[in-house]
């Protein structure tokens, strides 16, 4: 498409973008998907498009849906469905009337139920939309007899009536080959909602798992992590309709089952080997020294270099979408991970003997939950108000970014480094203290919580504590008998990063330090694949909007996130001694992107890095400790325990890595 657009250039109508809006919705890039068309809708509205245009309006209408912004995707809806019958296309206004129905579905599911009453009759009204689309035909695929009938199925489920419930699904066909990936998931989900509530959980299981194989199949094909966790989008309900139904038989096996399910499905491919690109990387290149220029420029001095730092950014920017676009377009070579059990975490546990314990934290009907795993079995706790951990996630994370800041008054610090000790106190007393985990802690969680600093509450000082965006089957390193090979590299700007990188890189037997120049992106990029240990002293930053081009500044300008996408690292232990580049972004399906993230995907056997800014006077003290404790254990959670066990103000650095043990598949 746009290679299509680039031969008519000139072409303003807002097809183009409407087309390309079309194949973003359905990939589940709504964010994306959004911006496309509301460029595209006053550009058919000025030429006159009126199909298109109400075309173009009910697609963002599912896209807002999508991002949760029910009102607006309501009033888009209905718009659509307006200018669909001003112009008698029926088939279009009915297909609107079901997106209509489906996102006051959606919205009742997350703000409150009504009546059984007020069900029964949205359940009728989409029925009656039911028999108008049966007259009418499907359009793009979109049969709306099928997706009315099953709004219908889930009103009369939250109304009680099973067997009305259960006579409508009987009427919508069990195959919908080449219906939307949406529509075939939905099927599925409605189908598992249904099995639960009659009380059949093995038919509702038998569900979940074909809703999440045809999820898993399609995203075998995409070759890039963000399309992967992005098609995740399409499994969300069915995910919570598994997890609530666990959460509704009181077991907690049951419960960190589903929840793993659904996280090892949303965590996609686990490697992916991109085609060589020459565009691609040309305009990384460009990327690249369109940041290295804008760093070289004063700070807060010259307002002309302030606007051309601004300048440089926003066309570096646009590169960087123009990469992200690219990567879309790639096909698959890998295979989505299958989930650990808590029958398989039990067994593990139990052949260690050492006391460690698993806690699945998810979020549930407004709490926060944890799944405790020990060697004996499993127990379901039950925590805290979310609202409440939220909002002292906030004050913990505001409190480091204070505390970090070496240019404020010492007695400033001093308060900030007070707030953040209670705020840890709470959240300890809160998430970690009622699991009573005395020996080694493996954390799962989502946003927010996985960006907490847990190394630093009390009760895990000097004890080893590992993180991950969902139970991980462990990677043992690749070992071949010799001393371990070690990488240190100093990025510009850092200002104790050479002093770091020539004591840490001395102390091993194989320690090998960049500095100055020779520490270039490419210099890095290649030692990745063939170092045991990669140590990077260097600012860092984490994209909030664009996760996969968080970056290390290196000396030819940023390591990207995303040129590191189909390296295959050697169970390699990575140290990013970096700012927050230990920060994660939350994707609508529920996965979190970074560059921890995509490092553990690649192979990495842990990655230890900040997930707030890191005072380079910090780093330089901790980090040859670290080292110290790596070389003697070969344990990298260990080792980040006993590195911070006596310093006096926390530190954000954190261990993420998989639970040690549990077998690779």
């Amino acid at each position: 498409m746009d290679r299509s657009y680039q031969q008519a250039p000139e072409q303003d109508d807002g097809i183009p973008l409407l087309g390309k809006a079309e194949v973003l919705v359905e990939a589940g890039l709504w964010t994306e998907a959004d911006a496309a068309l509301a460029e595209a809708i006053p550009q058919l509205q000025r030429a006159g498009l009126r199909l298109d245009r109400a075309e173009a309006e009910y697609f963002r209408a599912r896209t807002l849906l999508g991002l949760e912004r029910y009102p607006d995707a309501k009033r888009w809806a209905a718009l659509a469905r307006r200018h669909f019958e001003a112009g008698g296309h029926a088939s279009w206004a009915v297909v609107a009337r079901v997106l209509e129905l489906e996102i006051e579905l959606s919205r009742a599911r997350k703000e409150g139920v009504p009546s059984a009453r007020t069900c029964r009759r949205r359940a009728l009204e989409a029925l009656d939309v039911a028999d108008r689309g049966s007259t009418t035909g499907a359009v793009l695929g979109r049969e709306p007899t099928v997706g009315a009938r099953l709004i219908a199925v889930q009103w009369l489920l939250s109304a009680g009536d099973i067997e009305a419930a259960r006579g409508v699904l009987a009427e919508v066909p069990s195959n919908l080959r080449g219906a939307p990936l949406t529509l075939r998931v939905q099927r599925y989900a409605v189908a598992a909602e249904l099995a639960f509530a009659a009380g059949d959980r093995p038919a509702g299981l038998r569900a979940v798992k074909r809703g999440f194989g045809i999820l898993a199949e399609h995203r075998a094909r995409l070759g890039s992590v963000d399309s992967v966790a992005a098609a995740a989008v399409h499994a969300v309900g069915l995910n919570w309709t598994d997890v609530a139904a666990a959460r509704a038989t009181g077991r907690a096996s049951a419960v960190f089952d589903a929840v793993e399910r659904g996280r090892a499905t949303f965590a996609g491919a686990a490697r992916v080997t991109p085609p060589e690109d020459p565009e691609s990387a040309e305009l990384l290149a460009t990327a690249r020294a369109l940041l290295a220029r804008a760093r070289e420029l004063p700070v807060d001095t010259d307002p002309a270099a302030a606007r051309e730092r601004d300048d440089l950014h926003r066309r570096a920017r646009a590169l960087q979408d123009r990469l992200r676009e690219r990567s879309w377009q790639r096909t698959g070579d890998a295979e989505v991970a299958h989930a650990v059990t808590s029958r398989e975490v039990v067994r593990l546990l139990a052949g260690r003997g050492d006391g460690a314990v698993v806690a699945d934290y998810a979020v549930v009907g407004g709490r926060v939950l944890a799944v405790r795993i020990d060697a004996r079995g499993t127990r379901l706790v039950d925590l805290a108000d979310a609202v409440e951990v939220t909002e002292r996630i906030r004050r913990v994370r505001a409190d480091l970014q204070i505390a970090s800041n070496e240019l404020i008054p010492p007695p400033l610090h001093q308060v900030a480094v007070a707030s953040l000790n209670t705020g840890l106190r709470r959240l300890d007393d809160l998430l970690v203290r009622p699991l009573a985990a005395e020996s080694d802690l493996y954390v799962a969680a989502r946003d927010p919580l996985i960006a907490l600093p847990w190394s630093s509450f009390p009760s895990r000082r000097g004890r080893r504590t590992a993180v991950n965006s969902h139970v991980a089957r462990g990677r043992a390193a690749d070992g071949d008998g010799r001393a371990p090979r070690v990488l240190a590299v100093a990025g510009p700007g850092v200002q104790h990063a050479d002093r770091e990188v020539l004591d840490v890189a001395g102390g091993w037997e194989r320690g090998t330090a960049l500095t100055g120049a020779d520490a270039s992106t490419d210099a890095v990029r290649r030692a990745f694949e063939d170092h045991d240990v990669v140590h990077l002293a260097a600012h860092g930053r984490h994209d909030a909007d664009n996760p996969l081009f968080a970056c290390i500044e290196l000396a030819d300008g940023p390591l990207f996130a995303h040129e590191l996408d189909g390296l295959h690292l050697p169970r390699s232990v990575v140290v990013l001694s970096a700012c927050e580049v230990g920060g994660v972004t939350p994707g609508l399906g529920g996965e979190v992107l970074g560059l921890t993230s995509v490092l553990l995907r690649l192979g990495a056997r842990a990655v230890i890095a900040s997930v707030a800014p890191l005072p380079d006077v910090v780093a330089a003290e901790i980090m040859p400790r670290l080292h110290a404790e790596l070389r003697a254990s070969d344990d990298p959670e260990g080792a980040l325990a006993l590195a911070l066990a006596d310093v006096a103000e926390p530190v954000p650095l954190v261990c993420f890595s998989s639970v040690a043990g549990l077998a690779p598949e």
